[in-house]
């Protein structure tokens, strides 16, 4: 039976629980090198993404379904919704229609909301775990499911429309008007 299926960057996958209790490595899985360049098989058995290498950090673990609103999380408290947009566009990531942000005491986090769920999955295949610098400070952005149908504004400021941050960002290029005051919250298809 077949647990989960989706279309990941236009291919695809399938997932399913596997029959084995255990991954095992087997001796005569020759290493060798694909066509991309990348090895054939990777060990991930020390790798501190592992989420399921101790019952404790199995049990923080909950199965959510794939929605088009994802949570980031574990970026510097200094970045603002223009570095996460940034970040996505670099990575070749679908755009956000909205993103909402907010700071706790110790990193940064937030909403992005896609038009579909497909554009959703991809953005978390592409983007999650993340590494970069920003002023200095490293940061690994992660990324999950929210379970969330919806974009929640009750606890972030409210959505500013994108059309209008966008014709406001070109009027202050353009004409040099004064300096506009950016809310953390903005719904770019309003």
């Amino acid at each position: 039976k077949q647990w989960y299926q989706r279309r990941v960057r236009g291919s695809q996958i399938s997932i399913s629980p596997s029959k084995h209790r255990e991954v095992v490595v087997y001796n005569n899985s020759a290493p060798g090198i694909l066509e991309d360049g990348s090895e054939n098989v990777q060990v991930f058995l020390n790798s501190r993404f592992l989420r399921y290498a101790t019952e404790k950090k199995a049990a923080k673990n909950r199965l959510v379904d794939p929605s088009k609103i994802l949570h980031f999380f574990a970026l510097p408290l200094e970045v603002d919704e223009d570095f996460v947009l940034k970040l996505l566009e670099d990575k070749g990531c679908p755009t956000p229609t909205s993103i909402s942000m907010h700071k706790s005491e110790v990193c940064s986090a937030g909403l992005l909301e896609f038009d579909s769920t497909e554009e959703a999955i991809d953005t978390a295949a592409i983007a999650n775990h993340m590494q970069g610098t920003h002023k200095g400070v490293r940061y690994l952005m992660k990324i999950a499911f929210t379970g969330k149908k919806s974009m929640p504004v009750e606890n972030y400021e409210e959505a500013k429309p994108a059309a209008a941050a966008a014709t406001a960002a070109k009027a202050k290029d353009n004409k040099n008007e004064e300096e506009e005051v950016i809310n953390l919250s903005r719904n770019f298809n309003d």
